[in-house]
């Protein structure tokens, strides 16, 4: 049956056994729920009064997000390139996944740093009060909230040394058009539906929200690495995966 409709399933047989006794799902957001591919620039902010111009902005975080294959990150780059981006070039990339990328800019005399809000934190970057409004405001939305942060070499006084963050972007991610439907047959047929993501919780929420996922059922803020373990660990710690 499943060769007439063109389906080839890893495991063959077994997987079919295997799945006929599945009790709980665990949906990963990001491309599974969510298109991936079709992720958008909504809204950016930029910090006013920058030293810098809006475009040369634009150009280190498009920059920074040339070396990432992400959904998001392409978004980001796409909306820079289109918004009238300066480009720059960047040395020394360092990327931690599931959080955000950091990278040199000699010509300009910075580092620069883009990803989420956990990312930001590990970096010690100082936020301005409105962006944290409009961050919380994204998040209910669904909406997915990338920073850019920069440290100033040339900076003195307070601000030496530290990062500040300059802009921040929201990305939508539109729902794939069958999510609510799968969703739901699997509920009808008592298994139980979760969810999984690196986005922040208030995000991750309101996704889970929109395809049916109980809100009880939704685990946010996991690194990609630690995804099945964290499943295992907090769904059902006493079984095996497979």
């Amino acid at each position: 049956m499943a060769g007439k409709f063109g389906i080839l399933a890893r495991g063959g047989g077994e997987a079919f056994q295997e799945m006929a006794q599945l009790d709980l799902v665990v949906f990963d957001k990001t491309g599974t729920l969510t298109e991936g591919g079709e992720a958008r620039v909504s809204d950016a902010e930029f910090i006013p009064n920058n030293t810098r111009a809006r475009c040369v902005i634009l150009g280190i975080a498009a920059e920074l997000e040339s070396t990432s294959s992400h959904p998001l990150a392409t978004a980001i780059r796409r909306f820079c390139e289109n918004e009238g981006a300066s480009p720059q070039t960047g040395s020394s990339f360092e990327e931690k996944a599931g959080r955000g990328l950091k990278a040199s800019f000699h010509t300009l005399h910075c580092t620069s740093i883009i990803g989420n809000e956990a990312w930001m934190e590990e970096h010690g970057a100082a936020m301005d009060y409105n962006f944290s409004r409009r961050i919380e405001i994204w998040k209910s939305e669904a909406k997915s909230v990338i920073l850019l942060a920069i440290q100033d070499e040339l900076a003195t006084g307070s601000n030496s040394g530290q990062f500040q963050i300059t802009a921040i972007f929201a990305v939508t991610d539109p729902l794939r058009a069958e999510a609510p439907y799968v969703i739901s047959w699997l509920q009808k047929q008592g298994i139980d539906t979760w969810m999984i993501s690196g986005d922040n919780i208030t995000s991750a929420a309101a996704v889970a929200a929109t395809v049916g996922i109980p809100s009880t059922n939704v685990i946010a803020g996991v690194l990609p690495h630690e995804k099945v373990a964290i499943s295992c660990h907090r769904i059902c710690p006493n079984v095996s995966t497979f």
